[in-house]
């Protein structure tokens, strides 16, 4: 009877276990394709699926599961017959898909922003006719409508919004703008004499005689009434030669991030004060390679590429992420909005090119941020970048190796690049950077080809992390391979390659490297990407109401070697685009410096931080919040703190004793010690914490830091956590913090999103 008991209780912890496993499976591969593709949004779910099931779990565990290189994988896909009519009958039929320009809307949001700028409705007017100026095409383009002149008409009409506004740079950036344009002979008085009052108000009082004589000179002598108006601007100015130094204007840049101890001299945009050590355990991550305290600034990193989330893209800049005020557009589409002309050179110099016409199709095909950061990394260093990034990391030998071999045969044509190609390579590279002349052009050698590419640069940091590729199963693999030729397509169609493969080619061997390469991609980011944020301040106070909102996602290859602790030694925020780090705790020579991924030990049980980490990053967290199982805020007192023994040399953690008077045995030095002073320093700790929430409540925020700070350091000396108000002072060190960086305030009249409704 027992026995029979026994096994029944077997059988049913078995079950249990078998039952857990595939659970726990299932979400690690739902975790992995989330970072795929976005839910059920999209029409690349329904591809991936349909792929999946008309190929069959068999051939996808013995064809495609053999495969042992990410060039392999996505041959495997245009030649094997299992699978490549299947896609290739979706693939072939990508086209370009974005938001064209339109006069006619343009236009008509020009006029209900001039009636709302009449009406006093500045803010109103200033978003219709910002929408005005995106949606306005080249000049010159559509010439039944406005002549051809939309887009010099919107940047007028807005520029006299923003001087209602009192924003007087960015008027006159939309007035210099306007006249790059072109303006009719009516306006351009009126436009230098907007100019002039601009400068004038800004203090450039030189330029502004320049302007206001200029304007003299084109207005016509019937129009006294405004010759009478422009003479008493000129007479102001004469009469107030004061306003000869700049006033501080609001556009400006987030300041620079200083480093605690200085840069580093080995990983670009971190502090001296940290390195990067390698364990079997734990990888590559990083510790402190001298002392740290609270507040020190430990990282300010650019991102190697980063993207804006779709539903920012009428209120955030496309490239900088900045807040949008008076945005500028991309020439060709209406998709997206930059906050002023050197972001948008920038962007359309390199990865906008690329993206601009097939924007749409991207959104519409439900990839997820992370697809689009792949994608990015490959538009945005162009197809030599792609080139020299494979060669230097060595992707793609298989493919290199199989073109020479056979170069001999009719597929050389498809797989080898002809010499004819490389020359019109050559030839738009130097086209673009107006180095050489078409003489020049046709003499240029092979060696100095060689020369020219020596030049170059390429960051190769990201090759460097992890892809966790021996533990993907072939599923999860044949759809990250399905995305990268979606990818593939999509650049094929929008002018990537020199010389694209035909409809019924297969690939060139260029183009599947660039295929391998965004394979690549499409695996490192899913486990070292950062998720970009800004702080939304509440209305009535800094801190009270606010919270942080995700904006867009980036790579940052120094900081992703910074591990995961579910007690979290450094606090992130973002300045633009830039990542900063920085202590929230103090650390000793040689200790981790571990971030959180999102599971923290306060928020969530063992069980739940446990399962996310396994699923969503594949390891198991063994931090010492999880080993020793730490209690959540709910039940977390300032009694589970633990002191330091006073003995020198000691390390161990004792329990507060109930008779603090009272000695006790360490079991680690085995000397009786005295912990009355440790216990009365710790009230001392907590006492600060509540005078460091007193200032913060204040909102002075520097203030706070410092008194959080130094609490903070006192604490770690003298006791070890978990101790609830020291959480707690953590947390608010890391808002007070935050502060520096991106913020965003709503105004009391919109109270939402300030959106230009692009897409």
């Amino acid at each position: 009877m027992n026995e029979m008991f026994l096994s029944c209780c077997l059988l049913l912890i078995l079950g249990l276990c078998n039952e857990r496993m595939e659970n726990d499976r299932f979400y690690r591969n739902l975790c992995s394709m989330e970072t795929l593709q976005s839910g059920s949004k999209g029409f690349f779910q329904e591809f991936s699926n349909a792929v999946v099931d008309e190929v069959g779990d068999a051939w996808i565990t013995k064809v495609f599961g053999k495969a042992n290189s990410d060039e392999e994988r996505i041959r495997i896909i245009f030649t094997d017959k299992k699978i490549k009519d299947v896609v290739l009958e979706t693939l072939n039929r990508v086209q370009e898909l974005y938001r064209d320009k339109s006069a006619d809307i343009s236009l008509k949001r020009r006029l209900e922003g001039i009636m709302e700028n009449v009406a006093g409705n500045y803010e109103k007017a200033l978003l219709l006719l910002s929408q005005a100026v995106l949606r306005a095409p080249p000049t010159g383009k559509v010439k039944n409508i406005d002549q051809g002149l939309s887009l010099a008409l919107a940047l007028f009409a807005r520029a006299d919004t923003l001087m209602a506004l009192n924003e007087y740079q960015l008027a006159l950036e939309d007035l210099q703008s306007a006249e790059k344009e072109g303006l009719p002979d009516s306006l351009r008085a009126k436009l230098h004499w907007k100019i002039g009052n601009c400068q004038r108000t800004l203090g450039f009082g030189e330029k502004a005689r320049i302007s206001l004589s200029l304007a003299e000179k084109l207005l016509p002598p019937e129009r006294i009434t405004e010759r009478r108006e422009l003479m008493k601007d000129m007479d102001r100015l004469n009469f107030n030669e004061s306003l000869e130094k700049p006033k501080e204007i609001d556009k400006e840049p987030n300041p620079a991030v200083i480093l605690t101890g200085g840069a580093n001299a080995t990983f670009p945009g971190a502090s001296r004060l940290l390195t990067i050590k390698e364990t079997q355990d734990a990888g590559r991550h990083a510790i402190a390679s001298e002392e740290i305290h609270p507040g020190d600034t430990l990282a300010a990193e650019p991102p190697l590429a980063a993207c804006l989330l779709p539903e920012f893209y009428g209120s955030h800049c496309h490239h900088c992420f900045t807040r949008l005020r008076a945005p500028v557009g991309c020439s060709i589409c209406s998709s997206v909005a930059f906050c002023g002309s050197s972001c948008r050179d920038t962007a359309m110099s390199t990865y906008h090119k690329y993206e601009c016409k097939i924007i749409a199709l991207m959104i519409g095909s439900g990839m997820s941020i992370l697809s689009t950061v792949a994608f990015r990394m490959v538009t945005q260093v162009g197809i030599e970048g792609c080139l020299e990034i494979c060669k230097r990391i060595k992707l793609g030998q298989n493919n290199i190796n199989e073109a020479n071999e056979e170069s001999r045969t009719k597929s050389d044509e498809k797989l080898a690049i002809s010499k004819s190609a490389k020359r019109r390579l050559r030839k738009k590279k130097l086209k673009e950077a107006g180095e050489k002349s078409a003489e020049d052009l046709a003499d240029f050698t092979g060696q100095e080809m060689n020369e020219e590419q020596n030049k170059s640069h390429v960051d190769l940091r990201a090759y460097e992390l992890v892809t966790l590729a021996g533990q993907r199963s072939p599923e999860d693999f044949l759809r990250r391979t399905l995305m990268a030729t979606f990818h593939l397509k999509c650049l094929q169609k929008v002018g990537f390659f020199v010389n694209p493969s035909k409809f019924n080619e297969g690939p060139s061997v260029e183009e599947l490297l660039v295929g391998s390469l965004l394979l690549r991609n499409l695996q490192l980011l899913q486990f070292n990407a950062h998720e970009v944020s800004e702080t939304r301040l509440g209305n009535d106070h800094r801190f009270r109401g606010s919270k942080t909102i995700y904006i867009g996602v980036a790579i940052y290859p120094t900081v992703a070697f910074f591990n995961h602790d579910c007690y979290p030694a450094v606090t992130r925020y973002f300045s633009g685009r830039n990542i900063v780090i920085r202590a929230i705790r103090p650390l000793r020579v040689g200790d981790v410096l571990a971030e959180n991924y999102g599971p923290i030990f306060t928020k969530r049980s063992l069980v739940e931080r446990q399962r996310s980490l396994t699923g969503r990053y594949w390891f198991k967290c063994s931090c010492r919040a999880c080993y020793e199982d730490w209690p959540g805020f709910k039940s977390l007192t300032n009694d589970c703190a633990r002191l330091r023994c006073p003995s020198e040399g000691c390390t161990r953690l004792l329990v507060q004793p109930r008779e603090p008077k009272k000695p006790v045995k360490c079991p680690g030095c085995q000397k009786k010690v005295n912990l009355e002073h440790r216990l009365n320093k710790l009230r001392e700790c907590e006492l600060d914490y509540a005078q460091g929430h007193a200032i913060m409540e204040a909102e002075r925020v520097d203030d706070a830091i410092q008194a959080f700070a130094e609490a903070l350091e006192k604490f770690h000396k003298i006791a070890s956590p978990p101790h609830r108000d020291t959480h707690l002072a953590e947390i608010a060190l890391a808002a007070c913090m935050a502060i520096s960086g991106n913020t965003w305030k709503p105004t009391n009249s919109g109270g939402g999103e300030r959106q230009l409704a692009l897409l």
